[in-house]
């Protein structure tokens, strides 16, 4: 296994520790895990656009409708909705 030096400061360290003992890990594991999916393509590329990310959070939310086999019904237009 080969070791990776990441320089921080000192805010953003104790950050990390405390995000870490809060899923009950240490650093080195968050940022093992946070490389996986990086390069698995699950986790967001620090350059990419805001609007590559919104399009990518609309195609994973086709995804998962489409996989939960979920339709959206019927809906009336306002006058038919307020008729009476």
């Amino acid at each position: 296994m080969k070791n990776i030096t990441v320089s921080v400061d000192e805010q953003l360290y104790h950050q990390a520790r405390v995000a870490a003992a809060q899923h009950h890990t240490n650093v080195t594991a968050l940022l093992r895990a946070y490389l996986r999916a990086l390069v698995a393509g699950k986790a967001p590329l620090l350059s990419e656009s805001k609007e590559d990310q919104e399009r990518q959070n609309r195609e994973e939310l086709v995804r998962l409708f489409r996989a939960a086999n979920l339709e959206l019904g019927y809906q009336p237009n306002r006058d038919k909705t307020y008729e009476r």
